[in-house]
């Protein structure tokens, strides 16, 4: 589940905030936190579905017998109450037991679950595609992924709310919600309570990409700053920034210990962090440098490349 480009920012994002004197066991503990916590966010998400349909039942246990079987605004809520999917969602063997073992759940976020089954209820996607008098499987699966793909739905507010609940949780939202639709996706009828889950790393490959990247550009930092403080003029290197000066080590250390990642892959992908994470004209700085370090990495043997 998380992909190359999410892990490369979690490291970068710990290496920022890392203190210079403390151990690669605590880089290690903070790192590894980060990427569990990402992962329970994908689980936190997907317990949405159960909730709203229990919301939905609460209110629909308001209305009496005769207004349900004619007011064709509450048809919709009572659809939600009644699908199909989230009961089957919520018996899903994997889901039950992270959540269960990591003690994740909704219990104490009454307020912001109530603000998004009102939002919910407002979607312009709520109507159409839970109004029938009669939901099959599939239709119930895609009034799901419209919902995680809803604007409306995980908006500024929503994502404020998971800063408030971990700060590990800032800026993981889209990438999260689009695994979510890839998980829902793969659902049927018949296996959607047994389906296993999106594993936290693909393969073993993924584990030891984070091990070898995240080490190497921790304990070389000092050896990667003086590399780039050769090609800077002694006069700018102070004003390069803490973001931009972790983004270039990573980048050396991922040239160096990667020979299968092309050069221009690695510098894209940190080039593209460095948009979102520093200054507007940091891409053009941090491709500069890059380029000059794996033109002379490359002259001197120093970096290996296989083709």
């Amino acid at each position: 589940m998380l992909t190359r480009s999410l892990l490369r920012t979690k490291i970068a994002q710990i290496l920022y905030a890392n203190a210079r004197n403390s151990s690669i066991q605590a880089f290690d503990e903070e790192l590894k936190l980060s990427l569990k916590k990402a992962y329970d966010l994908y689980h936190f998400l997907l317990l949405l579905p159960q909730e709203m349909a229990f919301m939905a039942q609460k209110e629909v246990d308001t209305y009496s017998t005769r207004l349900l079987k004619t007011d064709r605004n509450i048809k919709p809520i009572y659809n939600l109450a009644t699908q199909k999917f989230p009961r089957c969602l919520s018996q899903n063997e994997a889901l039950s037991k992270y959540t269960r073992d990591n003690l994740i759940s909704w219990a104490n976020f009454d307020t912001e679950l109530g603000n998004i089954y009102k939002k919910t209820k407002s979607a312009i996607f709520f109507d159409k595609y839970i109004g029938e008098d009669s939901l099959d499987f599939d239709v119930e699966k895609t009034f799901w992924r419209k919902f995680f793909r809803s604007g409306e739905v995980f908006d500024e507010g929503f994502e404020a709310f998971l800063e408030e609940v971990s700060i590990y949780w800032v800026d993981d939202i889209v990438v999260t919600l689009s695994f979510i639709d890839k998980t829902i996706s793969k659902f049927t009828e018949d296996n959607i309570s047994t389906s296993p889950l999106l594993p936290m790393y693909r393969d073993e490959n993924e584990k030891e990409f984070v091990v070898k990247l995240s080490h190497t550009a921790f304990l070389k930092g000092d050896e990667y700053e003086q590399m780039i403080s050769k090609i800077v003029p002694k006069w700018d290197v102070e004003r390069i920034t803490k973001m931009d000066m972790v983004l270039m080590k990573m980048a050396i250390a991922e040239f160096k210990e990667f020979p299968l990642i092309p050069i221009d892959i690695t510098i894209n992908e940190y080039i593209e962090i460095s948009k979102f994470y520093s200054t507007s004209k940091s891409y053009i700085f941090i491709n500069g440098i890059l380029d000059t370090i794996a033109k002379e990495m490359l002259a001197s043997g120093s970096m290996i490349k296989v083709e």
